[in-house]
């Protein structure tokens, strides 16, 4: 064997031993997902949600203006709109209400640690 050979089969152990061992190691499966934050994922989602709602509104007064829509559909479609939109901002409000409780709270353990 030369010692070009050697090197080879050198460089394919260590690239063996670098992506295996990560693929086979018990704690990897551990660390693959982090715990999710369930308070902060419906808050991310609800952003998209009244986003969402917001652009409808845009949208049904764009095609209301251009008189694509009766004043009666758009009055019930604005107002179903309008309800869902606050809905979604009250409970982001909760929801932001009880991130700042559960901070304060945390902040006091520590500080009587």
């Amino acid at each position: 064997m030369s010692a070009v050979h050697i090197i080879d089969l050198l460089l394919v152990v260590a690239i063996l031993i670098v992506v295996g061992v990560p693929l086979f190691s018990s704690n990897s499966k551990s660390k693959l997902y982090a715990s999710q934050d369930e308070m902060l994922e419906e808050f991310k989602h609800l952003q998209v949600r009244k986003d969402e709602v917001l652009l409808s509104i845009k949208e049904l007064e764009f095609d209301f203006k251009t008189d694509k829509l009766s004043p009666a559909d758009y009055e019930d479609t604005h107002k179903g709109l309008e309800a869902e939109a606050m809905v979604i901002l009250e409970r982001m409000d909760e929801l932001e209400s009880l991130k700042k409780q559960s901070g304060k709270s945390r902040s006091k353990k520590a500080n009587a640690a």
